[in-house]
C-alpha cells in the first residue's frame, strides 16, 4: 500500500509539472521559480498542491460580491511549510501569512499564491467564508443622565441601528412615558435623513407623542445615528420607562415594525426642603489670583459658584447628586473634574494647584501671552497679565508664564 501511495504521489507530481508547461507565468521578479495556475471552482473545497524552490501554484478567484474569507495551505506532511499569497488582479500584494489568512475584499478578481516557506512537498488548499454577524435594524431609547432628582431633565436621545444598505426614506416613532412622573419637551429632529428633512409631530399629549420624519429630494437614512432628541423633566419620584416604537419604510409604501429599546429614568426626591437634601464640597486651590470655584450640572449649566478664601480653600453647597466642579484665576489654567455631592454629607476635592501664564484665556500657554506681557510691559492693564499680583507687568510675570510653557489646560481635578 505505502509503495502504491509513493508511485501515486510520483506521478501527480509529474502531471503537475507536465501541465506546468502550458500554464504558467513568471512569479515575481526575485524568484526564479515558476507558477502554476491551478483551478479553484468551489467554496469550502479541499485541494491537493504541490510546491518547491522552484513551483509556485496560484488559484485564481473571483467575487461577485464583497467577501470576508479565509484560505489555507495546509502541508500534507514532510518538512513544507507553506506561505499564502492574496494578489488583486493586476499581480499586487495585497496580504500574505504563514499557512493561512483571512481578508475581507470587495467583488473582483484575485489569485491566492502558495509558495514554499521552507521545504516542498504536496499540501491541501481550502477556501471558506467566515461566518458573518447579521444583526436586525433596530431604534435605541437612551437617557442622560439616567439618574436625576425631582425637577432635573435628562435628554433622551432616540436612534436607528443597523441601517440596511438600501437605507430608509422615513421612519414613524411612537414614544410613550408615564405622565405622572416625566413632562416631554423640546422635541428636535437631526439630519439623519438630510439637512432639509419633512418633519411631522404630534403631541405630546397625555404620556404619548408620535415623530415623522422623512427624508426630502432623495435623501435617505444611510447611516446609523440619532433621529431626533427631546428633554424630560422629573416631575416625581419613581422609575420612568420612556419606550419608542419605530415603523421605517425604504421606498415601497410600507412601514415595517423593527426592534425597539426603550429608556429608563430613576427619579428621586430631593428632599422637598426638608434640610437634609443638600451636600457639602469643600477644598484648597492654590494660584497667585483670586480664585472661583463653580459647580455646573449635567447640561453644564451653573448651579453654585463661591470665591474661594485668600489661602485657596472653599466650601459650597448644592443638591445631592453628580456635578463638574471647575476652578478658575485670571491668567492661570483652570482645573476641573468630578464632583458628587452627598446629601447631609461633606465631600473633600483634593488640593490643585493652578498653572500661570494663560493670560488671553484660551487654555494655552503660548508666545502668544508672552506677547500681551511684551505689549504691557511695566503697565498694570490686563490685570491677567499680572500673574505674580504685585502691581507690575514685567519679567517677573514672563519667568512664571515659563515655568509653564506650552502647558493645556483645564488642569484634571480629581
Amino acid at each position: 500500500m505505502t509503495k502504491f501511495k509513493t508511485l501515486f504521489q510520483v506521478l501527480v507530481v509529474a502531471v503537475m509539472l507536465f501541465g506546468a508547461v502550458g500554464s504558467y507565468q513568471t512569479a515575481q521578479a526575485q524568484s526564479p521559480a515558476v507558477v502554476v495556475v491551478r483551478d479553484l471552482t468551489y467554496w469550502d473545497a479541499t485541494y491537493t498542491g504541490y510546491v518547491d524552490a522552484n513551483r509556485y501554484e496560484e488559484w485564481p478567484v473571483m467575487f461577485t460580491d464583497t467577501e470576508d474569507f479565509t484560505v489555507t495551505a495546509t502541508p500534507d506532511g514532510g518538512d513544507l511549510a507553506t506561505t499564502v499569497v492574496l494578489l488583486d488582479s493586476t499581480g499586487t500584494e495585497l496580504a500574505r501569512g504563514s499557512g493561512s489568512l483571512s481578508s475581507v475584499q470587495p467583488a473582483g478578481t484575485y489569485a491566492v499564491q502558495v509558495q514554499p516557506e521552507t521545504g516542498s512537498g504536496f499540501y491541501s488548499f481550502t477556501i471558506r467564508r467566515n461566518d458573518v454577524v447579521v444583526t436586525d435594524p433596530a431604534s435605541t431609547t437612551s437617557a442622560d443622565p439616567a439618574s436625576m432628582l425631582v425637577g432635573d431633565s435628562s435628554l433622551i436621545s432616540v436612534s436607528l441601528d443597523n441601517i440596511p444598505a438600501g437605507g430608509y426614506t422615513s421612519a414613524e416613532f411612537t414614544c410613550t412615558y408615564d405622565p405622572a412622573l416625566v413632562e416631554v419637551s423640546g422635541i428636535a429632529v437631526t439630519d439623519l435623513f438630510g439637512a432639509d428633512s419633512a418633519t411631522a409631530i404630534n403631541g405630546p399629549a397625555n404620556g404619548s407623542f408620535i415623530v415623522a420624519v422623512a427624508g426630502s429630494n432623495g435623501n435617505k437614512a444611510t447611516a446609523d445615528g440619532v433621529a431626533f432628541t427631546f428633554s424630560a423633566t422629573g416631575l416625581a419620584a419613581g422609575t420612568a420607562t420612556i419606550a419608542c416604537v419605530a415603523r421605517v419604510s425604504t421606498g415601497d409604501n410600507t412601514l415595517t415594525e423593527i426592534a425597539s429599546t426603550s429608556a429608563t429614568l430613576e427619579i428621586t426626591d430631593n428632599g422637598g426642603g426638608g434640610g437634609g437634601e443638600d451636600g457639602t464640597l469643600s477644598g484648597q486651590v492654590f494660584a497667585g489670583k483670586a480664585v472661583t470655584v463653580s459647580l455646573y450640572d449635567g447640561t453644564d449649566t451653573l448651579v453654585t459658584s463661591v470665591a474661594a478664601a485668600e489661602d485657596g480653600t472653599f466650601s459650597l453647597t448644592a443638591p445631592a447628586g453628580t456635578y463638574k466642579v471647575v476652578a478658575t484665576a485670571d491668567g492661570f489654567l483652570g482645573a476641573e473634574g468630578p464632583a458628587t455631592m452627598t446629601a447631609a454629607e461633606t465631600s473633600t476635592m483634593p488640593d490643585v494647584t493652578l498653572l500661570a501664564g494663560d493670560i488671553d484665556g484660551n487654555d494655552v500657554i503660548d508666545q502668544f501671552d508672552a506677547m500681551t506681557i511684551g505689549m504691557s510691559y511695566n503697565g498694570t492693564d490686563p490685570a491677567a497679565a499680572d500673574l505674580n499680583n504685585d502691581g507690575t507687568i514685567n519679567v517677573l510675570d514672563l519667568e512664571l508664564l515659563a515655568a509653564n510653557y506650552r502647558m493645556t489646560g483645564p488642569i484634571t481635578w480629581e
